[in-house]
């Protein structure tokens, strides 16, 4: 019989060790710790994440699978450098399930929920908060829509679009319309509104689009992608 005060139950982690370096190496491609173009190897991805090299190539894997790294020129993969078109099929996707995203979150997320994600479009004191700001947004915005396949489809992009937008709020007076566009949007989430929600999140990715077409084509004129 075994003694109830003896408690060795170990809990199952939530994800695996190579989950755990895809989120890790997802969240410095979006921070920009991991620019575009920057080389990974083996070797030093060990020496960073302190994982097997067998955990580390599975992670590799899924990554390029998710469109984040590529193979490199030179030896193992760098994180992927988007050229206009991967740019412009990246936001076609986004148009088409973002609005979905925002639609399902006013009709199944909790008043708490929407309060957190509201106050995300509140004034920030420097652009790397604002920059924070955004990316906790979106993960606020893909959580409360409680669609598990929407989720999947539309966190790898949005770890894309966020190593972007460094470059996108170049562009003048993009910086200003981008966070008018995160007010219209919270607002029409605040109301409770799924049409009006919807049709913000289009005309959001629209310009976010345009934006950074504008600022990749710039990029490749001066750095051409080899």
């Amino acid at each position: 019989m075994t003694d109830p005060k003896l408690d060795l139950l170990i809990d199952r982690p939530t994800e695996s060790v190579p989950e755990m370096v895809v989120r890790r190496i997802r969240r410095a491609i979006a921070d920009g710790l991991l620019p575009p173009g920057r080389q990974l190897t083996e070797r030093e991805l060990v020496e960073l994440t302190g994982v097997s090299r067998t955990s580390v190539r599975e992670a590799m894997r899924h990554l390029q699978t998710l469109g984040l790294v590529e193979p490199s020129p030179s030896r193992g993969v760098r994180v992927a450098r988007l050229g206009s078109a991967e740019v412009r099929e990246i936001y076609e996707v986004r148009d088409a399930l973002e609005p979905a995203a925002a639609e399902l979150f006013v009709l199944r997320a909790t008043d708490e929920e929407v309060a957190a994600l509201v106050e995300k479009v509140q004034p920030r004191e420097s652009g790397e908060e604002r920059l924070q700001a955004i990316y906790e947004f979106d993960e606020l915005l893909v959580a409360g829509a409680r669609n598990s396949l929407l989720k999947s489809m539309l966190e790898p992009l949005h770890t894309r679009i966020h190593a972007l937008r460094s470059l996108s709020v170049t562009i003048p007076g993009r910086r200003e319309s981008s966070v008018r566009e995160y007010i219209e949007l919270a607002e029409a989430i605040a109301e409770r509104s799924p049409e009006r929600a919807a049709e913000a999140a289009h005309r959001h990715v629209r310009a976010a689009a345009k934006a950074a077409l504008e600022a990749v084509k710039i990029l490749e004129s001066q750095h051409p992608k080899s």
